[in-house]
């Protein structure tokens, strides 16, 4: 039997990051139904660093993650993490005041848009209908993440630490003995000392394994789809949303990755995409644009798993500190994944957060599962 201090359960962005951090000072075992790691919603994201996007517990999280963004990771990734990508949020008639109010919401988030009319949007993207374009806001603080660079440099760092990562290895019993969890999976058992729950949209279907109450945790399908556009149509170079989220879409080398921007309740499942999503998203852009979308080339969906308060949640169940949340990562877990990782591992060890979560104004009472189950006003943190 395989044994180590800490059994992280799930190998996406949430578990391997966290698995990476814990890695510094304890021995890990990372467990993953799959045969890769991030397979579900991490390998299915189209991921923006976008410092205003979210509630303000994740935004502080998004901020403590921007050192390791930024940095040369100590050359585990052979590319830059992030690159600039400028984010346009378009408005008709109809949503104009979606629009404002966003832009207002932006700026008290420490952020800024640069609101432009019609015209001036159609010239940064010029398939925009002029018909349809009322204004737009324009971020230009936004970053695009290289996803799997990402998750590779979390993987070298697990690795590089000694950590084990075990694929093909799906959890089928958890037994809670006196010193800690004997973990049945099809690759054999596992025992550990701790268990951190990094399931993605199985969080609650683990915690009731190990006879634990769910948290309520809502799993949501959400569509992406690449295509052909129409001879001569120029989406721009901007990665262009509607303000009031019903599309999203950008230049992908020649043609043009898209979505209906859903979020359709669904059951923890290997999510697929439906095609009444995916026609949804191709009537909405061509209604907006000039693009001329008429086939996809490839379609596929993932589940982005939502709290009760809509942040994530990191840190050990009050009926048991040996049984560690990390989930919730909603649409915001490669984004935050660095300082969720730091605020999982300290947590789950006892400790207080690190300094550079405490700098932004993250505190332990925003993150712990506690404050669901307590009735946490998130407005104050």
């Amino acid at each position: 039997m395989e044994t180590a201090d800490v059994a992280v359960i799930g190998a996406g962005i949430a578990g391997l990051s966290a698995a990476a951090e814990l890695a510094r000072s304890v021995s890990v075992i990372v467990v993953e139904t799959e045969a890769t790691p991030a397979h579900h919603a991490t390998g299915r994201s189209a991921a923006l660093y976008i410092p205003t996007y979210g509630p303000p517990t994740v935004r502080r999280l998004t901020a403590a993650s921007a050192p390791f963004f930024r940095s040369a990771n100590d050359g585990r990734s052979p590319t830059p993490l992030v690159s600039p990508r400028t984010v346009m949020y378009v408005a008709d008639e109809a949503h104009h005041d979606h629009l404002l109010a966003f832009a207002a919401g932006h700026g008290e988030a420490g952020g800024s848009l640069e609101l432009i009319d019609g015209p001036a949007s159609r010239a940064r993207c010029p398939a925009l209908r002029a018909d349809w374009v009322a204004a737009a806001g324009v971020d230009h603080d936004a970053l695009d993440i290289d996803v799997a660079a990402t998750v590779a440099t979390f993987r070298a760092g697990l690795v590089e630490r000694g950590g084990l990562l075990r694929t093909n290895h799906r959890v089928t019993a958890l037994d809670r003995g006196r010193n800690g969890w004997t973990l049945a999976t099809t690759g054999g058992p596992i025992s550990a000392g701790t268990i951190v729950n990094a399931s993605g949209a199985w969080v609650d279907v683990v915690a009731a394994m190990a006879g634990l109450a769910p948290l309520g945790f809502e799993p949501k399908r959400r569509t992406l789809a690449v295509g052909p556009i129409a001879a001569g149509a120029d989406p721009g170079d901007h990665f262009v949303a509607h303000a009031a989220m019903r599309f999203y879409f950008g230049a992908e080398h020649g043609d043009l990755l898209f979505s209906p921007a859903d979020e359709t309740l669904s059951e923890p499942t290997d999510a697929r995409p439906e095609e009444i999503d995916v026609a949804i998203a191709i009537d909405r852009i061509n209604e907006a644009t000039t693009l001329g979308l008429r086939s996809v080339r490839q379609a596929w969906a993932g589940l982005r798993t939502f709290s009760a308060d809509g942040d994530l949640v990191l840190g050990p169940d009050p009926a048991d500190p040996a049984f560690v949340w990390c989930g919730g990562q909603g649409g915001y877990g490669i984004h935050t994944s660095a300082a969720a990782a730091m605020a999982t591992a300290s947590l789950a060890l006892g400790e207080a957060l690190p300094a550079a979560l405490v700098d932004v104004g993250l505190r332990a009472s925003d993150l712990v599962p506690d404050r669901l189950l307590a009735g946490h006003d998130d407005s104050t943190g």
